[in-house]
């Protein structure tokens, strides 16, 4: 088989393209800097300019299947993530469309995000994919205009779209800030009633979009792929600096520092043209009660649960950042 995967570069897409390589596959990867490899640098992958996409598949022939994974998690405007989560999901379905090859195509798999669905209720009724959108962030009005565009292209292509809640796991940058509180024996969270959240390890992740392309049930289909069990994010951390061997102290924030700091990052990013992590449209994700959507489906119709123990994954995460000298 061969695959096209996008974003192989970045956290999840690098590991989509390890659980490939370990079942056979042979594999493309788009790269906007040929120099800059990133963290498929030294795989036996096949590196291809992103501005020359369509004249390198021409050269190399046919795919089986296009992981679309690359997207942006933060910008400074609506713009960014449409040009980046929305645009890009359309041209690329374009170009599968209208390529000679589009009828080898066996699916298109859109990762989408939790954010496009927003969150649960105040009773932290499981999110389903039966419900209707709700989102609250830019990122995740970017990400269900970049689902209903892959959508719209379900007459001309086999595609299929997946869920992911938060994600973590080795080479991820965003919860790499609880393992270094950790480190510094310190576990924040939010002040306030306890939140639940939907996570998933990152190479569970991976199995599940595999399994989602390989289903002949999937085409047109929508699934959330999360752990079983949400966890209550004031216990994660903590759970996080136990397996690390870290005696920390639970810190609440208190929701007015955290607004302070997100006005902070606001600025600092529009500034310096960087988006921060913490910004204002990230708070109103953080202080809902729940975010917890149900993998179901997925269980069902794919076959598919996330099978690794949390301390299992957050012992191999922990050791990969100790590794590379990120914590």
């Amino acid at each position: 088989m061969k695959a096209l995967v996008t974003g192989a570069t970045g956290f999840i897409g690098s590991h989509m393209v390890e659980r490939l390589l370990a079942e056979g596959w042979d594999v493309i990867c788009p790269v906007r800097n040929m120099g800059t490899p990133g963290h498929v640098e030294g795989l036996p992958v096949c590196c291809v300019p992103v501005s020359e996409l369509e004249a390198q598949l021409r050269k190399h022939g046919p795919v089986d299947y296009v992981f679309h994974i690359a997207g942006a998690t933060r910008a400074t405007n609506y713009q960014g993530y449409r040009e980046a989560n929305v645009e890009m999901t359309r041209l690329l379905l374009e170009l599968c469309a209208a390529h000679p090859w589009n009828d080898a195509l066996k699916r298109f798999v859109l990762v989408s995000s939790q954010a496009a669905a927003g969150p649960s209720d105040e009773q932290g009724t499981p999110v389903t994919e039966a419900d209707p959108p709700s989102p609250l962030s830019l990122y995740g009005r970017s990400k269900l205009e970049a689902e209903e565009v892959t959508l719209s292209f379900r007459d001309r292509l086999p595609v299929t779209i997946v869920r992911p809640p938060t994600v973590f796991g080795p080479r991820d940058r965003d919860v790499l800030g609880v393992f270094k509180a950790a480190r510094m024996r310190v576990a924040p969270y939010l002040a306030g009633p306890p939140r639940r959240v939907s996570i998933i390890y990152v190479e569970d992740l991976a199995h599940g979009i595999l399994a989602a392309g390989l289903s002949a049930r999937s085409e047109g289909r929508t699934y959330f792929l999360a752990n079983a069990d949400p966890v209550i994010w004031r216990e994660f951390v903590l759970d996080v600096a136990r397996v690390m061997g870290c005696k920390a102290v639970a810190v609440p924030v208190p929701l007015s520092v955290m607004k302070f700091a997100t006005i902070v990052g606001d600025v600092a990013g529009r500034l310096t043209g960087s988006a921060r992590l913490l910004r204002p449209e990230k708070l109103a994700e953080m202080r809902q009660l729940a975010w917890i959507c149900s993998a179901d489906r997925a269980f069902r119709e794919l076959n598919w649960k996330a099978c690794t123990p949390l301390d299992q994954a957050i012992a191999k995460t922990s050791n990969w950042y100790k590794r590379r000298g990120w914590v």
